[in-house]
């Protein structure tokens, strides 16, 4: 899950499509017209969907079978396109913002279904105790999390704690857009302080990434547990 925070009163729903050129299929994502952060699509998301689909570019079964979490998945599109590229995705966030990602997800089933992934969507709060982090998953995905100062110790312990009881240790990627505020540069370094302690990170390079989709303000990071 996230702590982003979301919006209770009831807003407009309004679809964009989302191409995923290299499997022909178009993601329909419902997002709000008014709302919080996790009610939009935001460009760190979309440069962390367009790097995976980029990955299966190169490598045609990247994902296809592999267990993936998404943390803070907001309205799905990281998730919802690893899946329709045939990863079996757990969706994660807080429990206010499921019934819109759960709308996505059945928007989008008969798409991932005919591509052989498979996308649930399961409430997860960041510092809990919960069983999902017992689960063995190949890979962790997450995008522009980094951003309320309440959360940032808990989506690390959250991140710190997955597969602990497992020797399997997934792969995460993550991507941050570096805001301009003082107060978000801050978050960052205290953030990427925590995670360079306990893991290895990789700054994936933007010629590695899709044309289209980077940018300098959004870094792209492989993380694994040392």
């Amino acid at each position: 899950m996230s702590y982003r925070k979301s919006s209770a009163q009831t807003n407009d729903l309004f679809p964009r499509e989302i191409d995923i050129e290299v499997c022909l299929k178009t993601l329909k994502i419902y997002q709000k017209m008014e709302g919080d952060v996790n009610c939009v699509v935001w460009d760190a998301s979309l440069v962390l969907a367009k790097y995976l689909e980029t990955m299966c570019h190169h490598k045609s079964d990247f994902l296809s079978g592999i267990k993936v979490l998404e943390l803070g998945s907001g309205l799905g599109v990281v998730g919802l396109t690893a899946a329709t590229l045939g990863a079996q995705v757990t969706l994660t966030d807080l429990p206010e913002s499921l019934p819109l990602l759960r709308l996505n997800i059945n928007e989008n089933k008969a798409k991932i279904g005919s591509m052989g992934g498979y996308a649930i969507a399961e409430s997860l709060i960041w510092g809990d105790n919960s069983s999902l982090l017992d689960e063995e998953f190949d890979m962790v995905v997450l995008a522009d999390c980094i951003y309320y100062e309440e959360a940032v110790d808990s989506l690390f312990e959250t991140l710190n704690n997955l597969n602990k009881t497992s020797a399997k240790k997934p792969v995460i990627y993550l991507t941050q857009e570096l805001r301009d505020s003082d107060i978000q540069k801050n978050l960052w370094t205290s953030f990427y302080e925590k995670l360079i302690d306990k893991f290895e990170v990789e700054r994936i390079p933007e010629e590695e990434q899709h044309s289209n989709y980077r940018s300098p303000d959004i870094v792209l990071l492989r993380i694994n547990k040392k």
